[in-house]
């Protein structure tokens, strides 16, 4: 019960913040972000294409993932969370990822499963000057959904369609 109520606490959180974009794109993109859950792990050899096509150094993208319990990746590389890292109240107690959330990026991208609060959550407190996803159900807190389900190569080569036609306007 008191999952339940602190995942509807992050819920309303998220559809109480803001607008998805904190300003204007400007290109050439200088820092990026990706989030996603564990469940799309495998995904993240395809979407790291993102990062190789928009020439960005590593310190200049992060990618933030959520693993559920006692899951471990030792291969990865990057900042990780879990539900406790969300507080009873539905916001972050993660000092790393308020950090992350309140640091402004250019372009954040989010491949998660359907309405997952947690990544959600991420996804809506993060200053970020464009948000891409895949889940239909967050327009709310996303400028851009790029309906492709959980297949990330239709996912990532669509996003880098969409990166060079913004960029040519």
């Amino acid at each position: 019960m008191i999952k339940g109520l602190k995942l509807f606490l992050a819920q309303r959180r998220i559809s109480n913040s803001n607008k998805s974009s904190s300003g204007e794109l400007k290109m050439p993109i200088s820092s990026a972000a990706i989030v996603l859950d564990s469940s799309n792990i495998q995904a993240l050899p395809i979407l790291m294409r993102i990062k190789q096509e928009l020439n960005l150094k590593d310190s200049d993208f992060k990618v933030v993932l959520y693993k559920r319990g006692e899951e471990n990746f030792p291969e990865f590389d990057g900042l990780t969370f879990v539900d406790e890292d969300v507080s009873f109240f539905g916001s972050l107690k993660n000092r790393e990822l308020m950090d992350f959330a309140k640091n402004r990026i250019d372009l954040l991208i989010t491949f998660a499963e359907v309405s997952f609060v947690p990544v959600s959550l991420i996804t809506g407190t993060s200053i970020a000057c464009l948000k891409i996803g895949n889940d239909p159900n967050s327009e709310k807190i996303l400028d851009v959904v790029i309906r492709s389900g959980n297949d990330a190569e239709v996912f990532t080569s669509e996003l880098i369609k969409f990166l060079k036609q913004f960029k040519n306007n």
